[in-house]
């Protein structure tokens, strides 16, 4: 494209009026949404620096800081259950899906056949309400029974399993707020309160609390033992009228990848067949990376000895985490794609 100096710059550097309209208005989405724009120097066609840059020039940090700025964000609910997670649960923090990680759970969810999601390990709620959100599409799609929210024999539903009471707690307050004033701006002042004086956080007594969004269900299920409780789902033993699953979340014991996938393997109580499993924190901090070395030459580096009580346990966790990524991609039951995205996240097809 040849233009005079005059029209680059009324344009903006583009080629018509309503082409530097579209522009502006994108750079104006990139300041509403907090991202800094920093201007670029713009040379004439005689080196001089006296014209004005034809375009805001946006500087990311890394690629994971690009692929968020050009993702569709979450909605609002989601950054105030982030906020509470720091405020309420700060050793733990960083245990939580986060926006790209959740954008894709709610995806999934909102693709499987009828938005059945089982999840182990609710923690705050992050990734139980990603599900809900994904379920409720999904129950949009094939429509609902009777007017019901899904629930343990049927339709759209959720239940996450989890043992930690004030983590229930916390989540049956993101849900509550979920199910009564959905995701956008009202939902997220009221998250907002639960971190004012006075806060407003349930106290959830029982084995379980319900909450319905639009045609979707959710249970949070209080257990001592996640797989126990899964392994008595898959033999028929307990739970008998719970429908089986699309998906299984599976972000509990680190220890025990293996079990959990086998009791979902094992019968299609748990896991339908053609339905995945999503594993979390397959790559373990990267120090999966290492465990061959290890294996071959009998070195990684410090020596055991010198070693602290926190690294030989990521250490040994880091190998036992490598024996199931192993194990599993040469399942013949199943079909593997390990994204390498924050801590690891495989999807684990059941044929």
């Amino acid at each position: 494209m040849i233009q005079c100096k005059a029209c680059r710059v009324n344009y903006l550097g583009t080629c018509s009026e309503s082409c530097k309209t579209r522009v502006i208005k994108s750079e104006m989405a990139l300041v509403r949404r907090g991202k800094g724009l920093i201007m670029d120097s713009y040379r004439d066609d005689d080196g001089n620096n006296n014209v004005e840059p034809p375009l805001h020039i946006v500087k990311y940090n890394n690629v994971n800081e690009y692929s968020i700025e050009h993702s569709t964000p979450p909605s609002q609910l989601y950054d105030e259950i982030k906020k509470n997670t720091a405020e309420y649960m700060k050793t733990g923090a960083h245990m939580i899906s986060d926006v790209t990680q959740g954008r894709i759970l709610e995806n999934l969810a909102s693709m499987s056949r009828k938005g059945r999601i089982l999840e182990i390990g609710t923690f705050v709620g992050y990734s139980t309400a990603c599900f809900l959100e994904g379920a409720a599409s999904a129950a949009e799609e094939i429509g609902g029974y009777e007017g019901e929210a899904g629930n343990r024999e049927r339709g759209a539903f959720v239940m996450s399993l989890e043992r930690d009471s004030r983590a229930i707690d916390l989540a049956a307050s993101h849900l509550r707020i979920m199910s009564e004033h959905g995701l956008g701006e009202r939902a997220a002042k009221e998250a907002a309160k639960m971190r004012d004086e006075g806060n407003d956080i349930i106290e959830v007594e029982g084995d379980s609390v319900y909450f319905t969004y639009k045609k979707a269900g959710c249970e949070i299920l209080r257990v001592t033992d996640a797989l126990a409780t899964l392994e008595a789902m898959a033999n028929g033993i307990d739970h008998t009228t719970t429908s089986a699953f699309d998906i299984v979340f599976i972000d509990g014991d680190k220890t025990r990848f293996l079990d959990y996938v086998e009791a979902c393997l094992c019968s299609n109580r748990v896991l339908k067949k053609g339905g995945y499993m999503v594993v979390d924190n397959v790559l373990w901090k990267g120090h999966v990376l290492n465990v061959d070395l290890s294996q071959t030459t009998g070195i990684v580096g410090e020596d055991e000895g010198q070693l602290s009580k926190k690294s030989r346990r990521a250490r040994k966790l880091a190998k036992t985490i490598h024996q199931f990524n192993s194990a599993i991609v040469q399942d013949a039951r199943v079909e593997v794609v390990m994204l390498p995205m924050r801590d690891g996240l495989s999807i684990i097809k059941k044929k």
